[in-house]
């Protein structure tokens, strides 16, 4: 009978400590970034569970309206700045960053890309996957960035 009650007490106690701890789904939600509106019919970012789930970011000046200029160089020092854009509306910064996926378009601006990248993140290095060969049907898109905020 004893053994009975501990085991009943303690399926007990571990369903309600469970459904104390248990996280709650968040529903997702739409971003709006007011000083990077976004190019086309998408949100630019979306909350959901903790993380936010950035649009690519791509090196559109949107003071100017224009791309930056179609070297690596240029164009990363513009998705970067994007990036600092959207950090900063969030309250974020780089360290809540945990993935970063980098589209890019010729396989042979890699060697460049990773010094910048380097440069960019010398503090903090979240995940990373690069996908060369992109082809967005554009000249003036060398590359684009896919980035998880965890908050």
């Amino acid at each position: 009978m004893r053994a009975a009650f501990i085991a009943v007490f303690t399926v007990l106690t571990m369903s309600a400590l469970c459904a104390c701890t248990a996280k709650t789904p968040i529903k997702p939600r739409a971003i709006r970034i007011e000083n990077l509106p976004p190019l086309g019919p998408y949100a630019q970012a979306v909350e959901a569970n903790g993380f936010v789930f950035l649009s690519g970011i791509v090196a559109f000046n949107a003071d100017k309206k224009a791309f930056a200029s179609a070297n690596i160089e240029a164009q990363m020092a513009q998705v970067f700045a994007n990036l600092n854009l959207v950090l900063t509306e969030l309250g974020a910064d780089k360290r809540d960053i945990v993935k970063v996926t980098i589209y890019l378009k010729t396989p042979s601006d890699f060697p460049k890309l990773n010094p910048l990248y380097a440069a960019y993140f010398k503090d903090w290095q979240p995940a990373r996957t690069s996908v060369p060969g992109v082809n967005w049907g554009r000249d003036d898109v060398l590359v684009e960035l896919d980035v998880v905020i965890a908050r």
